[in-house]
């Protein structure tokens, strides 16, 4: 594990407490599936970013004498933040200085295993470092100068560094075109009567321990962004009531959403994300004890939306029930009365979710009515009179 992580997040005026210590908490977790040691955090409340340091210097220097006590290494921040903004507060605590954005890249780039993937995460690096590049070179501006000298070697350097770049993302699009191509084909070759079933939903909410459930096959881990690349696998669902034959279906596991998720990995996914647009059905997962369960499923319907999603037939599986108690369960149960409430792991309720996938599929699609969290200005039915 890496030397010690400091965490810090701005808390402006119109930020809930809570929500801002919800936000380090998840930071913290991406912290820990990076193999690094967070041993701090802090909340610097502050009305207006500083456009130079983001936080602004006092702040900063009071989180170095609380990072050194602690003996870290690095500062992560929660907020996203420019090139030039890293490097001043990196000039200002001399620690290294990493954004969320760029840890979520780096345990993406740590997890990538195929050619799709490993493809996909260096796109998404080079468009979150391209517009990052100017100043890089600015310690050689002020080595030529004179009459009719127009500009140095250090913006040069920094226009190679650019050309460069945008060459190699049009290699990486071409090449990810290609391989898009590829996935369409092997769709097209699947068995046209086995229907298609997208797991999707919130980072490290059990999709592939109800993989595992249904199918049979899939590893489990217990860490946020585990799969990057969709595993498609058979699963019985069971045998027709009138002929007694045996009814398949495809089911995929995609990777998982989460709040603040880079622009940048949802544009270079979007093939892999193209497996939840051509599928026939998703299940929609969702950790049911965790506190902002709510919060995570808004995430979901609007990323969904955002990579064009249309009005595929969806079940919501509220899961990991075994870590709730019956009464949140009943709770759960009224506020969402057409999900299944199943615990992969235990493998509980998962028959509910075969008997839907039978009765939905295959067949024409059905008309729905949008859920709360499904819809950009939804607001929740009701609260929950339970915490986990």
């Amino acid at each position: 594990m890496e030397a010690g992580c400091f965490l810090i997040a701005r808390q402006g005026p119109e930020d809930r407490e809570d929500v801002i210590k919800d936000h380090i908490a998840e930071l913290e977790e991406l912290v820990r599936s990076r193999d690094m040691k967070p041993v701090g955090r802090q909340r610097l409340r502050r009305a207006l970013v500083d456009p130079r340091t983001f936080y602004g210097k006092g702040q900063l220097q009071s989180v170095l004498e609380e990072a050194k006590r602690l003996g870290a290494s690095r500062l992560i921040c929660d907020d996203e933040l420019s090139g030039g903004q890293v490097r001043n507060i990196e000039k200002i605590t001399g620690l290294k200085a990493m954004d969320r954005t760029g840890l979520i890249l780096t345990i993406f780039e740590q997890r990538a295993q195929t050619r799709e993937a490993r493809a996909q995460v260096e796109l998404a690096r080079y468009e979150y470092e391209l517009p990052r590049l100017r100043g890089a070179w600015t310690h050689l501006e002020r080595q030529v100068g004179g009459v009719n000298i127009r500009g140095g070697p250090g913006e040069t350097q920094i226009e190679v560094d650019r050309r460069m770049t945008r060459l190699r993302i049009s290699q990486l699009k071409r090449e990810l075109d290609h391989l898009e191509r590829i996935r369409q084909t092997q769709r097209e070759g699947r068995n046209p009567g086995l229907p298609r079933v997208s797991l999707v939903g919130y980072t490290n909410a059990g999709k592939t321990t109800l993989l595992r459930a249904l199918t049979g096959e899939g590893e489990p881990v217990n860490m946020l962004f585990a799969t990057l690349d969709t595993t498609t696998r058979k699963a019985w669902l069971g045998n027709d009531a009138n002929t007694g034959e045996p009814k398949h279906a495809l089911i995929s596991d995609t990777v998982g959403f989460i709040r603040k998720l880079p622009h940048q990995l949802v544009a270079a996914f979007r093939s892999t994300l193209g497996e939840v647009k051509a599928a026939d059905a998703m299940l929609i997962v969702t950790d049911a004890a965790h506190p902002d369960l709510e919060v995570h499923l808004k995430i979901v319907g609007t990323t969904l939306r955002e990579i064009g999603c249309g009005d595929q037939p969806r079940l919501l599986v509220l899961n990991q029930a075994d870590r709730l108690t019956r009464p949140h369960r009943l709770d759960l149960k009224r506020r969402y009365p057409q999900a299944a409430i199943v615990s992969a792991l235990e493998k509980m309720g998962i028959e509910e979710v075969r008997a839907w996938l039978m009765e939905l599929i295959p067949g024409p699609p059905q008309p729905r009515e949008p859920e709360w969290w499904e819809l950009e200005n939804g607001t929740p039915y009701s609260s929950s009179t339970f915490s986990s």
